[in-house]
């Protein structure tokens, strides 16, 4: 869009304007996505100016000396950092209105909508609860509730569909279609997912065995974990709490992390590992950093960190110190949880201050530890862990407890005569028995 089109907006009102005088009529000009054509100026590399001329054409209209009084002009988007400062100033877009993802109380009511014209012509299920469906859609937006009724329509008409060499319609599925519940919950399973929320998914993958409380380390870094969640909860903190959970590879160190996000039962959790951004550049990064995350998995990782050389990415570096040290917007509270096996990398590049808390995982270093897991796992009979135990006793052990669940797996497809056998020779093999 060039300078001159902008000027085609207010020329309508201009002209009625110099007409009626007061009396002009009221006109509304609506941006969508105006961040598309209003810009930081100077941030687009190696543009022609033309973002800038329209920035600063618009700026005129708006409250220049030309400016003109029977004109609304409404901007909507989707990234309001991107927008040029100078718009949002007072006289210029000075009232500002964010909105947000619906409450259940809104989630019902824009489900009441989309499905009004399924009840008027009885086409939906007694089944259906609009009320539970509205407790299960959290963190939905309008258009996702939308896409949700669109998809249980979708599943009840397959239904109807005969697909073989051909695909053939049921000529009385119009008499026949039904929505029913179960639709409805095939679409939250398989169809529609929020853009913003809960990585549910993701992180409920990394605690599916639970979390075994070996020992009081463990159940002493829940608890503390269940504090750091009221104090970023409570009004008279300054809503911003940082937790770094340190230890060696293996010891359970997300699946920790994991489960007091879970327990902390925020409405936007996010996870952001290393895994989820292989070939992503550092620019990439750094936008998925930004829009706010509660989980942050291996750090070193995410930093493209490596021990020859050793190099590491600055640009993500910066952008991580500003997520862990930038309080919230006003009225908000955000949990950051970080893990890491490389401390000491963290001390070097300065990021180990900038931690609310940093709690120590540690591996399993006793006998009473290890026979906990095992008894927790139900895989070895009483007699085997007796055996088990004798062979643990006055012997140096160290291990993690995510290695110590894979032995345990690998021994659950071993015969029962040479079950504990195997799984004595492998810790010892690992060096995480000392040997006799």
């Amino acid at each position: 869009m060039a300078s001159d089109f902008v000027q085609q907006f207010p020329k309508q009102a201009f002209t009625v304007g110099q007409m009626l005088g007061i009396n002009s009529g009221l006109h509304i000009i609506i941006f969508d996505e105006i961040d598309a054509i209003c810009k930081q100026r100077g941030s687009v590399a190696g543009n022609t100016g033309v973002h800038d001329t329209v920035v600063n054409q618009l700026l005129s209209k708006i409250d220049g000396v030309e400016s003109l009084n029977n004109i609304l002009v409404i901007g909507m988007t989707n990234r309001r950092d991107m927008i040029d400062e100078a718009l949002t100033r007072p006289g210029r877009l000075e009232v500002q209105m964010e909105i947000g993802l619906p409450d259940e109380k809104g989630r019902l009511q824009i489900l009441d909508i989309h499905t009004a014209q399924m009840r008027t012509h009885r086409k939906m299920a007694p089944d259906v609860d609009l009320a539970e469906l509205a407790v299960l859609s959290k963190n939905f937006s309008g258009a996702e509730l939308e896409g949700l009724v669109r998809a249980a329509q979708s599943t009840a008409m397959n239904r109807l569909i005969k697909a073989g060499s051909t695909v053939e319609l049921d000529p009385e599925a119009a008499e026949k279609l039904l929505i029913s519940r179960a639709d409805f919950m095939n679409a939250l399973e398989n169809d529609v997912k929020p853009a913003f929320g809960t990585s549910s998914e993701e992180i409920e993958q990394l605690v599916t065995k639970g979390i075994t409380t070996w020992g009081p380390p463990i159940s002493a870094i829940l608890e503390d974990g269940d504090l750091f969640i009221q104090q970023a909860r409570s009004p008279e903190s300054r809503g911003l709490v940082t937790i770094l959970l340190e230890g060696a590879p293996n010891s359970g160190k997300t699946a920790l992390a994991a489960k007091i996000a879970l327990r902390s039962e925020f409405p936007f959790v996010k996870l952001c590992g290393p895994d989820s951004m292989v070939g992503y550049t550092e620019t990439a990064k750094c936008q998925i950093i930004k829009k706010s995350c509660i989980l942050v998995d291996n750090i070193e990782r995410l930093l493209d960190y490596g021990p020859i050389g050793p190099r590491y990415s600055n640009l993500v570096l910066q952008a991580l110190l500003v997520l862990l040290q930038k309080d919230p917007p006003k009225g908000r509270k955000l949990l950051v949880l970080c893990t890491s096996s490389l401390k000491g990398v963290l001390d070097e590049m300065g990021m180990s201050t900038s931690f609310t808390a940093v709690m120590r995982v540690p591996n399993l270093s006793q006998a009473q530890h290890v026979l906990a897991v095992l008894e927790d796992v139900d895989c070895f009979s009483k007699e085997e862990l007796d055996r088990i135990a004798r062979q643990l006793e006055g012997r140096r052990i160290w291990i993690g407890i995510k290695k110590l669940l894979a032995y345990v797996d690998m021994a659950r497809q071993t015969a029962s005569q040479y079950r504990v056998t195997k799984f004595i020779c492998k810790l010892e093999e690992e060096g995480a028995l000392e040997l006799k």
